[in-house]
């Protein structure tokens, strides 16, 4: 059995590092962790000069810390950058890879810096080291024979080149005298900050040539943050059509000079004609701070002996700190279950961009929602902080872990993972690109959703609500049906989340919370008398929302007249005066199917009666927006104090 995972590990790494399938004139390889292999196991990739791949390294480097010295690695197969034929029409192409230097000390000058290239030949022979990159010769240099396109990470400035700085990123062609260059850095909304590339630190860059708008745009970060919105280049009208020819080879160059430093790749990815496969950054080592003298096997001896000792103090002081504070990280009953989903707090930071205000989606009872990305997966998530120290603010926190976490529907928002870090909690959500129904349906939305649309999130949201009341081992009462609470993902499918105020019973068990909760214009009346939450009374608020979307209006409207002002009331007031398909959203200017709109507003006052015993099951109201079931068949044996409903 070992043998065989063996297999299996060496098969799927195998397929990895191979070109995936794609579409005529498209070329895509992944290579997502560089560390640990052999040059053997990375057939497709040819190494040159200095470089060199061993079991001991963080990634693939390209220079070691040797005077004049160059190296290079490229795919070992040629890549199509221009359509078969054609001299003018090149391919677009896009890459991500993660790199890192490391000069002699902590403190140390050094050069001369990488740069990732596109160049007609597996290497670049008479290519000089240093400030050369080990691409061009003083004779070589700007020569239009050249057919190099490079993008440059320079630790040094040379002013022959007339360099900006000593850490600047530039775009190359046939020269080192860059088209276009920035001082190392990136963009976090209006506000720039430095990137130091020789500060031993793993960065992320990211290169993208749109050949129909001749637009190239360079970005840098950290490695495991997100990437900037705003490129660090952006450069327009560049053609390269003079640059490339139609088979090239793609691959980093490297350099040291009088001045030495290593150069790192850690993963690398790279298509034509889409988007490069995305890295996981997270899961890749780290430079250490190496001296120089640990080469002498005794010094090794007494590094060893002394990291060993260091190690163990830190795992003594780590213990103890541990034991202080306990509360920040205690395992409690509840979470027992659902360990595997916790998510630490770091990554949860480097996710939103540490928290920031850029990445708030919206506000909630008790803390901010914030749209993020996972650095393990790369996966897009709403994350939903509780800061509130109160003990409904836990209670609110347990209650939905302990249900949407076991929860599995389609039609309700699948949950990610949580995080609680002393009094803070957070639960992370998949994202909904569309975000929340309400902002689509109130005001004057953007975008106007059209009937068929609002009545298939309906039904969307009908099918997921019968799931809570009847479809789980357990009976759910969601407590909170409204607008906000039903997200809409990219096809505008609709699930319902926000599980905080949810409470989970036996099918057999009546509820026995006293506490009201939910939204004012949502609340049935039987709640505010009992406090007590029920399957019904979630159908209450369900037939709330159906008038909103109907009607796209709030349930509560202060600012219009006091015989408009509740929804409810208004609706039913017009069906009382036959004038129903009043009530119609006027946004959508009379364009909708009138069976459908008479029966969602008919069906929107049945769930809404004030009687709960007159109010029909959620079965009931999914076959009839599902066509099967007619207001009769649900509805005859159900009494009403709206004698006057001709449908009954």
């Amino acid at each position: 059995m070992e043998s065989m995972a063996g297999i299996s590990f060496v098969l799927v790494f195998y397929l990895l590092i191979q070109p995936l399938p794609s579409a005529q004139s498209q070329t895509t390889f992944f290579f997502p962790k560089l560390s640990g292999l052999t040059s053997r196991n990375l057939s497709n990739l040819y190494f040159h000069g200095n470089a060199v791949i061993k079991p001991d390294l963080i990634g693939i480097r390209l220079t070691n810390q040797s005077e004049y010295v160059t190296g290079s690695v490229v795919y070992s197969e040629p890549v199509r950058m221009k359509e078969e034929g054609s001299k003018n029409a090149t391919l677009s192409f896009s890459t991500s890879f993660v790199f890192a230097m490391a000069p002699p000390s902590q403190d140390s000058t050094s050069g001369d810096g990488l740069a990732f290239v596109i160049m007609p030949n597996k290497t670049q022979e008479g290519g000089g080291a240093g400030a050369y990159l080990g691409l061009f010769n003083s004779t070589s240099i700007g020569q239009p024979y050249n057919h190099i396109f490079a993008v440059e990470f320079d630790t040094f400035q040379n002013p022959e080149f007339d360099d900006i700085d000593d850490n600047h990123v530039g775009v190359d062609l046939n020269s080192l005298h860059s088209v276009e260059s920035k001082s190392a850095g990136y963009w976090a909304g209006n506000q720039s900050f430095q990137l130091d590339l020789n500060g031993r630190k793993n960065i992320q860059a990211w290169i993208d040539y749109d050949h129909l708008q001749e637009q190239l745009n360079v970005t840098i970060a950290l490695a495991g943050s997100l990437r900037p919105e705003t490129p660090l280049i952006s450069e327009k009208n560049l053609s390269l059509p003079s640059i490339l020819e139609e088979e090239m080879y793609v691959g980093f160059a490297a350099a040291t000079g009088k001045l030495v430093q290593e150069h790192y790749i850690l993963a690398w990815s790279f298509t034509t004609n889409g988007n490069a496969p995305a890295l996981n950054a997270t899961i890749l080592p780290f430079l250490t701070d190496i001296e120089s003298n640990s080469k002498n096997p005794k010094n090794r001896l007494v590094v060893g002996i002394t990291t060993g000792s260091v190690v163990l103090l830190v795992l003594v002081v780590a213990i103890v700190w541990f034991k202080r504070n306990k509360n920040t990280e205690v395992i409690e009953d509840w979470e027992v279950e659902y360990w595997p989903h916790r998510i630490s707090y770091p990554d949860l930071a480097i996710a939103t961009n540490g928290f920031s205000e850029n990445q708030v989606l919206g506000f909630g009872g008790f803390g901010k929602v914030y749209e993020g990305v996972l650095p393990s997966n790369g996966l897009q998530v709403a994350v939903k902080s509780i800061f509130r120290e109160t003990s409904e603010g836990v209670r609110d926190f347990i209650a939905e872990i302990s249900s949407l976490g076991r929860l599995q529907h389609r039609n309700l928002v699948q949950i990610r993972g949580y995080c609680r870090r002393e009094q803070k909690f957070f639960i992370v959500y998949d994202f909904m690109p569309n975000g929340s129904l309400d902002k689509m349906i109130f005001g004057n939305p953007s975008r106007v959703l059209e009937w068929a649309q609002r009545y298939a999130i309906l039904k969307d949201v009908s099918a997921g609500l019968l799931y809570l009341h009847e479809g789980w081992e357990q009976r759910v009462v969601h407590r909170d049906i409204k607008s906000s609470n039903v997200l809409l993902d990219s096809e505008l499918h609709a699930k319902l989340g926000d599980f905080g105020l949810a409470r989970l019973y036996r099918h057999d068990e009546n509820s026995q919370t006293t506490r009201v909760a939910g939204t004012p214009g949502y609340i049935a009346p039987e709640l505010v008398a009992t406090g007590k939450a029920t399957t019904s009374s979630d159908v209450f608020s369900f037939g709330v929302l159906m008038l909103e979307v109907a009607c796209g209006r709030r349930p509560i409207e202060t600012h219009l007249d006091a015989s408009l002002e509740i929804l409810l009331d208004w609706v039913r007031e017009l069906y009382d005066n036959r004038r129903l398909m009043d009530a119609a959203d006027p946004k959508l200017d009379g364009d909708f199917v009138k069976d459908e709109m008479e029966t969602v507003l008919k069906l929107g006052l049945f769930c809404s009666n004030s009687q709960p015993e007159a109010r029909p099951a959620m079965r009931q109201v999914v076959q009839i927006l599902e066509g099967e079931a007619s207001f009769a068949e649900s509805a005859l044996s159900v009494s009403s104090e709206m004698g006057d409903f001709v449908f009954f």
